[in-house]
C-alpha cells in the first residue's frame, strides 16, 4: 500500500520539478532581479527535486521502501516545495504560476 503511494509521490517530485524549472524559464529579467534570493532557492529546490523524484521512484520500483517512514519523508518534501514556490510568487507580485498566467491569457 505504501509503495504505490511513494511511486505516485516520486511522480509528483518529478512533476513539480519539471514545471520548477519551467516557471524559471518564464520570469523576466526584472521579476528574477526583485526575487532574489527566492528565484535562486526556487531554481536550486526545483532541479534537486526533479532528481530526487527521478531516483525516488527508481529506488522504490526496484528495492521497494527503505523505511516505513518514507512516504511521511516525501510527503514532506512536497510542503518545502510549496512554500519555497509560495514565496518565490509573493516576491515576483504573482498570484500563480507565471506559466499558468501565460496560458490563461493566450485562452481569453
Amino acid at each position: 500500500m505504501f509503495e504505490p503511494f511513494s511511486l505516485f509521490t516520486s511522480a509528483l517530485y518529478v512533476v513539480q520539478g519539471l514545471l520548477g524549472l519551467a516557471d524559471q524559464r518564464v520570469l523576466t529579467g526584472d521579476q528574477r532581479s526583485r526575487a532574489q534570493p527566492a528565484a535562486s532557492v526556487h531554481l536550486g529546490s526545483s532541479a534537486a527535486f526533479l532528481v530526487a523524484g527521478i531516483a525516488s521512484a527508481s529506488w522504490v520500483w526496484l528495492h521497494g521502501l527503505p523505511t516505513g517512514w518514507y512516504p511521511t519523508v516525501l510527503s514532506l518534501g512536497l510542503l518545502v516545495s510549496i512554500l519555497v514556490q509560495g514565496w518565490l510568487y509573493r516576491s515576483i507580485g504573482a498570484s500563480g504560476s507565471p506559466i499558468l498566467e501565460r496560458a490563461w491569457t493566450r485562452l481569453h
